[in-house]
Protein backbone atom coordinates (compact mmCIF):
# COMPACT_ATOMS: atom_id res chain seq x y z
CA UNK A 1 0.00 0.00 0.00
CA UNK A 2 2.80 2.59 0.94
CA UNK A 3 4.21 1.45 -2.27
CA UNK A 4 1.36 2.63 -4.08
CA UNK A 5 1.14 5.69 -2.77
CA UNK A 6 4.57 6.79 -3.25
CA UNK A 7 4.18 5.66 -7.11
CA UNK A 8 0.71 7.92 -7.19
CA UNK A 9 2.86 10.86 -5.46
CA UNK A 10 5.83 10.40 -7.79
CA UNK A 11 3.62 10.23 -10.70
CA UNK A 12 2.04 13.54 -9.96
CA UNK A 13 4.61 15.36 -8.90
CA UNK A 14 6.28 14.53 -12.34
CA UNK A 15 2.91 15.89 -13.74
CA UNK A 16 2.98 19.17 -12.11
CA UNK A 17 7.03 19.70 -12.10
CA UNK A 18 8.34 20.35 -16.05
CA UNK A 19 11.44 21.58 -14.39
CA UNK A 20 14.08 18.77 -13.73
CA UNK A 21 11.60 16.34 -13.04
CA UNK A 22 13.75 13.94 -11.66
CA UNK A 23 15.02 16.07 -8.78
CA UNK A 24 11.83 17.36 -7.78
CA UNK A 25 10.01 13.62 -7.51
CA UNK A 26 12.40 12.52 -5.68
CA UNK A 27 12.86 15.30 -2.84
CA UNK A 28 8.81 16.28 -2.69
CA UNK A 29 7.68 12.44 -2.49
CA UNK A 30 10.49 12.02 0.20
CA UNK A 31 9.74 15.29 1.73
CA UNK A 32 6.14 13.73 2.32
CA UNK A 33 6.18 9.89 2.72
CA UNK A 34 9.55 9.32 4.19
CA UNK A 35 9.48 12.42 7.11
CA UNK A 36 11.88 11.50 9.45
CA UNK A 37 11.82 14.73 11.60
CA UNK A 38 8.27 14.60 13.15
CA UNK A 39 9.21 11.70 15.33
CA UNK A 40 13.04 12.47 15.89
CA UNK A 41 11.39 16.12 17.33
CA UNK A 42 8.95 13.88 19.45
CA UNK A 43 12.15 12.91 21.20
CA UNK A 44 13.52 16.04 21.54
CA UNK A 45 10.30 17.56 23.28
CA UNK A 46 9.82 14.56 25.52
CA UNK A 47 13.03 12.98 26.35
CA UNK A 48 15.01 16.37 27.08
CA UNK A 49 12.33 19.08 27.44
CA UNK A 50 12.87 23.04 27.70
CA UNK A 51 16.48 24.16 26.25
CA UNK A 52 16.90 26.86 27.73
CA UNK A 53 21.16 27.52 26.94
CA UNK A 54 22.94 26.33 29.55
CA UNK A 55 21.07 23.60 30.99
CA UNK A 56 20.99 20.25 31.34
CA UNK A 57 18.15 19.87 29.15
CA UNK A 58 19.92 21.84 26.41
CA UNK A 59 22.98 19.70 26.20
CA UNK A 60 20.76 16.29 26.08
CA UNK A 61 18.79 17.49 23.99
CA UNK A 62 21.98 18.28 21.68
CA UNK A 63 23.07 14.64 22.20
CA UNK A 64 19.70 13.22 20.37
CA UNK A 65 19.94 15.64 17.22
CA UNK A 66 23.90 14.43 16.77
CA UNK A 67 22.40 10.74 17.80
CA UNK A 68 19.74 11.51 15.25
CA UNK A 69 22.05 12.86 12.32
CA UNK A 70 24.60 10.10 12.93
CA UNK A 71 22.17 7.52 12.31
CA UNK A 72 21.49 9.60 8.77
CA UNK A 73 25.05 8.82 7.72
CA UNK A 74 26.52 12.55 8.63
CA UNK A 75 28.75 13.59 11.07
CA UNK A 76 27.92 16.58 12.85
CA UNK A 77 30.27 19.04 14.66
CA UNK A 78 30.12 21.26 17.62
CA UNK A 79 31.44 25.07 17.94
CA UNK A 80 32.30 25.50 21.46
CA UNK A 81 31.64 28.84 22.89
CA UNK A 82 30.80 31.00 25.95
CA UNK A 83 28.12 33.40 26.52
CA UNK A 84 26.00 35.35 29.39
CA UNK A 85 23.92 32.42 30.79
CA UNK A 86 21.07 32.60 33.07
CA UNK A 87 19.68 30.21 35.72
CA UNK A 88 16.09 29.84 36.75
CA UNK A 89 15.58 29.32 40.42
CA UNK A 90 12.77 28.85 43.24
CA UNK A 91 12.11 32.32 42.84
CA UNK A 92 8.87 33.98 44.68
CA UNK A 93 6.06 35.99 44.01
CA UNK A 94 3.65 36.91 46.34
CA UNK A 95 0.87 39.27 47.43
CA UNK A 96 0.48 39.89 51.14
CA UNK A 97 -1.77 42.80 51.15
CA UNK A 98 -4.72 42.78 51.19
CA UNK A 99 -4.72 38.94 51.57
CA UNK A 100 -1.47 36.64 50.87
CA UNK A 101 -1.25 35.43 47.29
CA UNK A 102 1.67 33.68 45.54
CA UNK A 103 1.02 34.65 41.87
CA UNK A 104 1.99 32.51 39.02
CA UNK A 105 4.68 34.82 38.21
CA UNK A 106 8.05 34.09 35.33
CA UNK A 107 11.23 35.81 36.19
CA UNK A 108 12.41 37.52 33.04
CA UNK A 109 16.51 36.18 31.51
CA UNK A 110 19.38 37.60 33.10
CA UNK A 111 16.94 38.76 36.07
CA UNK A 112 19.76 37.99 39.21
CA UNK A 113 19.28 37.15 42.95
CA UNK A 114 18.27 40.39 45.28
CA UNK A 115 17.51 40.17 48.95
CA UNK A 116 14.26 39.45 50.03
CA UNK A 117 12.03 41.99 49.31
CA UNK A 118 8.55 43.87 50.20
CA UNK A 119 7.39 46.77 48.86
CA UNK A 120 4.04 48.71 47.95
CA UNK A 121 2.81 47.77 44.53
CA UNK A 122 2.00 50.89 42.20
CA UNK A 123 0.54 50.76 38.64
CA UNK A 124 2.65 52.90 36.20
CA UNK A 125 0.06 52.54 33.02
CA UNK A 126 2.58 51.42 30.03
CA UNK A 127 5.76 52.58 31.29
CA UNK A 128 6.89 55.25 29.58
CA UNK A 129 8.94 57.97 29.79
CA UNK A 130 6.44 60.44 30.49
CA UNK A 131 5.03 57.94 33.06
CA UNK A 132 7.96 57.55 34.97
CA UNK A 133 8.48 61.02 34.97
CA UNK A 134 5.46 62.35 36.34
CA UNK A 135 5.12 59.52 39.24
CA UNK A 136 7.51 58.91 42.12
CA UNK A 137 8.62 55.18 41.88
CA UNK A 138 11.72 55.26 44.47
CA UNK A 139 11.27 51.83 46.47
CA UNK A 140 7.85 50.87 44.93
CA UNK A 141 7.48 47.71 42.79
CA UNK A 142 5.79 48.99 39.30
CA UNK A 143 3.51 47.73 37.57
CA UNK A 144 2.90 47.69 33.78
CA UNK A 145 0.56 46.54 30.79
CA UNK A 146 2.41 45.21 28.10
CA UNK A 147 -0.68 46.45 25.48
CA UNK A 148 0.54 49.02 23.01
CA UNK A 149 -0.33 52.81 24.34
CA UNK A 150 -2.72 55.03 21.86
CA UNK A 151 0.06 57.87 21.77
CA UNK A 152 3.49 57.81 22.33
CA UNK A 153 6.24 55.40 21.95
CA UNK A 154 5.99 51.48 22.84
CA UNK A 155 9.21 50.86 25.07
CA UNK A 156 10.44 47.31 24.97
CA UNK A 157 10.99 45.56 28.37
CA UNK A 158 14.42 46.59 28.47
CA UNK A 159 14.01 49.68 28.17
CA UNK A 160 11.50 49.85 31.06
CA UNK A 161 13.53 48.10 33.16
CA UNK A 162 16.13 50.75 32.69
CA UNK A 163 14.01 53.46 33.54
CA UNK A 164 12.55 52.08 36.75
CA UNK A 165 16.54 51.01 37.81
CA UNK A 166 17.30 54.59 37.17
CA UNK A 167 13.98 56.13 38.96
CA UNK A 168 15.13 53.60 41.64
CA UNK A 169 12.04 51.40 41.15
CA UNK A 170 12.14 48.16 43.65
CA UNK A 171 11.05 46.11 40.60
CA UNK A 172 9.34 45.86 37.88
CA UNK A 173 5.96 43.31 37.29
CA UNK A 174 4.98 43.11 33.15
CA UNK A 175 1.22 42.25 32.15
CA UNK A 176 0.76 39.40 29.54
CA UNK A 177 -1.81 39.91 26.74
CA UNK A 178 -3.07 36.73 26.11
CA UNK A 179 -5.70 35.46 28.68
CA UNK A 180 -5.86 32.01 29.87
CA UNK A 181 -3.42 31.93 32.70
CA UNK A 182 -0.83 32.15 29.87
CA UNK A 183 2.70 33.47 31.19
CA UNK A 184 4.90 34.36 28.92
CA UNK A 185 8.73 33.91 29.25
CA UNK A 186 11.76 36.68 27.50
CA UNK A 187 14.83 38.49 28.29
CA UNK A 188 15.15 41.54 30.10
CA UNK A 189 18.50 42.06 27.97
CA UNK A 190 19.83 41.56 24.45
CA UNK A 191 23.34 41.71 25.82
CA UNK A 192 23.29 39.34 28.47
CA UNK A 193 23.77 42.31 31.23
CA UNK A 194 22.01 41.66 34.75
CA UNK A 195 18.40 43.56 35.50
CA UNK A 196 19.63 43.97 39.26
CA UNK A 197 16.32 44.62 40.10
CA UNK A 198 13.47 41.79 40.10
CA UNK A 199 11.71 41.81 36.77
CA UNK A 200 8.59 39.23 36.08
CA UNK A 201 6.08 38.59 34.23
CA UNK A 202 2.45 38.20 35.20
CA UNK A 203 -0.63 36.31 33.78
CA UNK A 204 -3.27 38.97 32.30
CA UNK A 205 -5.78 37.76 34.87
CA UNK A 206 -4.02 37.73 37.98
CA UNK A 207 -2.09 41.43 36.56
CA UNK A 208 -5.50 43.09 35.72
CA UNK A 209 -6.53 41.94 39.06
CA UNK A 210 -3.67 43.65 40.82
CA UNK A 211 -4.77 46.71 38.65
CA UNK A 212 -8.60 46.63 39.76
CA UNK A 213 -7.21 46.88 43.09
CA UNK A 214 -4.26 49.85 42.43
CA UNK A 215 -7.46 51.77 40.34
CA UNK A 216 -9.80 51.63 43.14
CA UNK A 217 -7.10 53.13 45.28
CA UNK A 218 -6.77 49.77 47.66
CA UNK A 219 -2.76 49.26 48.75
CA UNK A 220 -1.23 46.54 47.73
CA UNK A 221 1.91 45.19 49.05
CA UNK A 222 4.52 42.23 47.40
CA UNK A 223 7.03 39.85 48.76
CA UNK A 224 9.59 38.80 46.36
CA UNK A 225 12.44 36.60 46.57
CA UNK A 226 14.76 35.75 43.20
CA UNK A 227 16.95 33.38 43.34
CA UNK A 228 17.61 33.10 39.76
CA UNK A 229 21.09 33.80 38.54
CA UNK A 230 23.34 35.11 35.90
CA UNK A 231 26.45 32.77 35.20
CA UNK A 232 28.74 32.37 31.74
CA UNK A 233 27.81 29.28 30.48
CA UNK A 234 30.04 27.13 27.34
CA UNK A 235 27.82 25.90 25.05
CA UNK A 236 28.08 25.16 21.54
CA UNK A 237 25.81 25.51 17.81
CA UNK A 238 26.11 22.21 15.96
CA UNK A 239 26.95 22.42 12.32
CA UNK A 240 26.42 19.70 9.44
CA UNK A 241 28.88 20.59 6.47
CA UNK A 242 28.51 18.91 2.67
CA UNK A 243 31.80 20.37 1.05
CA UNK A 244 31.25 21.24 -2.64
CA UNK A 245 33.23 22.25 -5.46
CA UNK A 246 33.59 25.88 -4.14
CA UNK A 247 34.08 26.75 -0.97
CA UNK A 248 31.86 29.97 -1.15
CA UNK A 249 28.65 28.03 0.88
CA UNK A 250 24.93 28.97 1.19
CA UNK A 251 24.62 28.82 5.05
CA UNK A 252 20.74 27.00 6.48
CA UNK A 253 20.20 28.20 10.41
CA UNK A 254 17.97 27.95 12.86
CA UNK A 255 17.87 28.01 16.84
CA UNK A 256 18.06 25.20 19.05
CA UNK A 257 17.32 26.93 22.28
CA UNK A 258 13.95 27.25 23.91
CA UNK A 259 12.57 28.51 26.99
CA UNK A 260 12.49 26.10 30.05
CA UNK A 261 8.50 26.72 30.98
CA UNK A 262 7.50 24.61 27.88
CA UNK A 263 8.65 21.68 25.48
CA UNK A 264 9.86 24.31 23.08
CA UNK A 265 8.15 22.57 20.01
CA UNK A 266 6.99 25.30 17.77
CA UNK A 267 9.75 28.03 18.61
CA UNK A 268 11.45 26.70 17.47
CA UNK A 269 11.54 22.62 17.88
CA UNK A 270 10.10 22.85 14.06
CA UNK A 271 12.99 25.19 12.92
CA UNK A 272 15.34 22.95 13.70
CA UNK A 273 13.72 19.45 12.75
CA UNK A 274 12.76 20.82 9.26
CA UNK A 275 17.01 21.31 9.76
CA UNK A 276 17.61 17.39 10.51
CA UNK A 277 14.93 16.21 7.28
CA UNK A 278 17.21 19.28 4.76
CA UNK A 279 19.91 17.58 5.91
CA UNK A 280 18.34 13.46 5.22
CA UNK A 281 17.46 15.38 1.84
CA UNK A 282 20.93 16.53 1.00
CA UNK A 283 22.42 13.27 2.19
CA UNK A 284 20.58 11.50 0.12
CA UNK A 285 19.67 13.36 -3.05
CA UNK A 286 22.35 16.03 -3.70
CA UNK A 287 25.49 15.67 -0.99
CA UNK A 288 27.47 16.77 -4.39
CA UNK A 289 27.46 20.50 -5.42
CA UNK A 290 28.79 23.37 -6.98
CA UNK A 291 29.17 25.48 -3.67
CA UNK A 292 29.38 24.06 -0.10
CA UNK A 293 26.01 23.94 2.24
CA UNK A 294 26.10 24.33 5.73
CA UNK A 295 23.42 23.57 8.51
CA UNK A 296 23.61 25.31 11.49
CA UNK A 297 21.69 24.44 15.00
CA UNK A 298 22.27 27.83 16.71
CA UNK A 299 22.47 27.91 20.45
CA UNK A 300 21.45 31.24 22.39
CA UNK A 301 19.19 32.45 20.16
CA UNK A 302 16.10 33.71 22.76
CA UNK A 303 18.92 34.74 25.74
CA UNK A 304 19.85 37.17 22.93
CA UNK A 305 21.66 35.45 19.25
CA UNK A 306 24.75 34.70 21.05
CA UNK A 307 24.89 31.69 18.72
CA UNK A 308 24.98 33.09 15.32
CA UNK A 309 26.87 36.14 17.05
CA UNK A 310 29.42 34.11 17.85
CA UNK A 311 28.79 31.73 14.21
CA UNK A 312 29.91 35.26 12.20
CA UNK A 313 32.95 36.09 14.72
CA UNK A 314 34.20 32.95 14.04
CA UNK A 315 33.69 32.88 10.10
CA UNK A 316 33.87 36.45 9.37
CA UNK A 317 36.45 35.43 6.35
CA UNK A 318 34.17 33.29 5.26
CA UNK A 319 32.36 33.67 1.93
CA UNK A 320 29.10 33.36 2.38
CA UNK A 321 26.78 33.38 -0.66
CA UNK A 322 23.20 33.85 1.16
CA UNK A 323 22.08 32.85 4.76
CA UNK A 324 18.42 31.18 5.08
CA UNK A 325 17.09 31.33 8.48
CA UNK A 326 14.15 28.55 10.21
CA UNK A 327 12.57 30.45 12.72
CA UNK A 328 8.84 28.87 13.67
CA UNK A 329 8.75 28.05 9.91
CA UNK A 330 5.19 26.51 9.55
CA UNK A 331 3.67 25.85 6.29
CA UNK A 332 5.33 27.89 4.29
CA UNK A 333 3.49 30.35 2.02
CA UNK A 334 6.08 32.53 0.68
CA UNK A 335 9.57 33.92 0.03
CA UNK A 336 11.21 37.07 1.70
CA UNK A 337 13.96 38.66 0.11
CA UNK A 338 15.06 40.12 3.53
CA UNK A 339 16.08 43.98 1.52
CA UNK A 340 17.58 42.08 -1.03
CA UNK A 341 16.31 43.20 -4.14
CA UNK A 342 18.74 41.18 -6.27
CA UNK A 343 17.36 37.91 -4.51
CA UNK A 344 13.81 39.04 -5.96
CA UNK A 345 14.09 37.75 -9.52
CA UNK A 346 15.72 34.42 -8.95
CA UNK A 347 13.11 33.70 -5.73
CA UNK A 348 10.02 33.65 -7.92
CA UNK A 349 12.18 31.29 -10.17
CA UNK A 350 12.23 29.09 -7.87
CA UNK A 351 8.45 29.32 -6.85
CA UNK A 352 7.63 28.96 -10.58
CA UNK A 353 9.43 25.64 -10.46
CA UNK A 354 7.40 24.59 -7.38
CA UNK A 355 4.58 24.17 -10.26
CA UNK A 356 1.81 22.99 -8.26
CA UNK A 357 3.06 23.49 -4.76
CA UNK A 358 4.32 26.89 -5.76
CA UNK A 359 3.62 29.39 -2.67
CA UNK A 360 0.66 31.17 -3.19
CA UNK A 361 2.14 34.30 -1.17
CA UNK A 362 4.92 34.57 -3.62
CA UNK A 363 7.74 36.99 -3.49
CA UNK A 364 7.93 39.84 -0.60
CA UNK A 365 10.66 42.03 0.28
CA UNK A 366 10.36 43.08 3.51
CA UNK A 367 13.43 42.56 6.26
CA UNK A 368 13.10 42.24 10.06
CA UNK A 369 15.35 41.68 12.72
CA UNK A 370 15.53 39.66 16.27
CA UNK A 371 16.31 36.19 14.81
CA UNK A 372 19.44 34.63 14.03
CA UNK A 373 19.45 36.02 10.83
CA UNK A 374 20.31 39.48 12.35
CA UNK A 375 24.01 38.55 12.54
CA UNK A 376 24.72 37.70 8.90
CA UNK A 377 22.20 40.25 7.99
CA UNK A 378 23.91 43.35 9.56
CA UNK A 379 27.21 41.87 8.50
CA UNK A 380 26.18 42.39 4.98
CA UNK A 381 25.63 38.81 3.87
CA UNK A 382 22.00 38.17 1.85
CA UNK A 383 19.47 36.65 3.84
CA UNK A 384 16.35 34.74 2.75
CA UNK A 385 13.34 33.98 5.27
CA UNK A 386 9.85 32.22 4.20
CA UNK A 387 6.54 33.53 4.88
CA UNK A 388 4.54 30.56 6.48
CA UNK A 389 1.42 29.65 8.07
CA UNK A 390 1.02 28.75 11.81
CA UNK A 391 -2.41 27.53 13.34
CA UNK A 392 -3.94 29.71 15.97
CA UNK A 393 -2.87 27.48 18.56
CA UNK A 394 0.76 26.75 17.42
CA UNK A 395 0.71 30.64 17.76
CA UNK A 396 -0.75 31.42 20.76
CA UNK A 397 1.07 29.78 23.18
CA UNK A 398 4.76 31.23 21.77
CA UNK A 399 7.24 31.66 24.90
CA UNK A 400 4.72 29.49 27.22
CA UNK A 401 4.31 26.31 28.99
CA UNK A 402 2.07 25.46 25.89
CA UNK A 403 4.18 25.48 23.39
CA UNK A 404 3.87 21.51 23.30
CA UNK A 405 4.67 18.80 20.98
CA UNK A 406 1.11 17.98 20.34
CA UNK A 407 0.51 21.34 18.55
CA UNK A 408 3.32 20.07 15.83
CA UNK A 409 1.50 18.75 12.30
CA UNK A 410 3.76 16.80 10.17
CA UNK A 411 2.47 17.81 7.28
CA UNK A 412 4.08 21.55 8.05
CA UNK A 413 7.23 19.91 8.37
CA UNK A 414 7.36 17.90 5.04
CA UNK A 415 5.75 21.13 2.99
CA UNK A 416 8.76 23.66 4.73
CA UNK A 417 11.34 20.53 4.15
CA UNK A 418 10.44 20.26 0.70
CA UNK A 419 10.18 23.49 -0.45
CA UNK A 420 13.98 24.49 1.49
CA UNK A 421 15.42 21.79 0.00
CA UNK A 422 14.63 23.03 -3.91
CA UNK A 423 15.62 26.78 -2.69
CA UNK A 424 18.71 25.27 -1.41
CA UNK A 425 19.47 23.46 -4.34
CA UNK A 426 19.21 26.02 -6.20
CA UNK A 427 21.11 28.16 -4.52
CA UNK A 428 23.83 25.49 -4.13
CA UNK A 429 24.07 25.01 -8.02
CA UNK A 430 23.35 28.04 -10.39
CA UNK A 431 26.55 30.13 -10.75
CA UNK A 432 24.97 32.37 -12.85
CA UNK A 433 23.18 34.85 -9.86
CA UNK A 434 25.10 36.95 -7.72
CA UNK A 435 23.92 38.69 -4.73
CA UNK A 436 26.90 40.59 -3.64
CA UNK A 437 27.90 41.08 0.40
CA UNK A 438 27.14 44.71 1.33
CA UNK A 439 29.75 46.92 2.68
CA UNK A 440 28.73 48.80 5.95
CA UNK A 441 27.29 51.60 4.14
CA UNK A 442 25.29 49.68 1.77
CA UNK A 443 23.69 47.88 4.74
CA UNK A 444 23.27 51.36 6.85
CA UNK A 445 21.36 52.36 3.93
CA UNK A 446 19.04 48.88 3.45
CA UNK A 447 18.52 48.54 7.08
CA UNK A 448 17.31 52.88 6.80
CA UNK A 449 15.31 52.00 4.08
CA UNK A 450 13.38 49.60 5.52
CA UNK A 451 13.19 51.74 8.39
CA UNK A 452 15.27 49.10 11.36
CA UNK A 453 17.17 51.11 12.17
CA UNK A 454 15.53 52.90 15.02
CA UNK A 455 14.69 49.62 16.79
CA UNK A 456 18.42 48.11 16.48
CA UNK A 457 19.85 51.59 17.74
CA UNK A 458 17.49 51.19 20.64
CA UNK A 459 18.27 47.69 21.89
CA UNK A 460 22.02 48.69 21.09
CA UNK A 461 22.08 46.32 18.03
CA UNK A 462 23.72 49.31 15.71
CA UNK A 463 26.79 48.12 14.88
CA UNK A 464 27.55 50.41 11.96
CA UNK A 465 29.45 53.67 11.54
CA UNK A 466 27.10 56.83 10.70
Amino acid sequence: MRVSFLFLFLFFAQTVFPQDTTFLRCIIGSAYLENQSYHALQRICDEAGGRLTGSEQNSKAMQIWESQLRGLGVQPQRETFTMPGWVRGNDLVEVVDPFRHRLKAVALGYVSGQPDLTAELLYLNYGQYTDFDNTPVAGKIVLVTSERPKTGKALMRFEIIRLARQHQAAGVMFINTKNGGINLAGTASFKGNCTNIPAYSLNLEEGRWLRRLLQAGKSVRMHIRTESYCTPVQTANMVVRFPGEHPQKIVIGAHFDSWDLSQGAIDNGIGTAILFDLTRLIHTYFPKNKYTIELVWFNGEELGLFGSKNYIAKHTTDSIRVMINMDMTGKPTGFNAMGRDGLVPLLKKINTQLGGMALEGGVINSPWTNSDHMPFMLAGIPTITMTAHLDKDQGRYYHSIGDSFDKVKKEYLSSAAAVTAVLVRELANNSSFSVKRFSEKETQQMLVRFKLDERLRRQGEWPLED
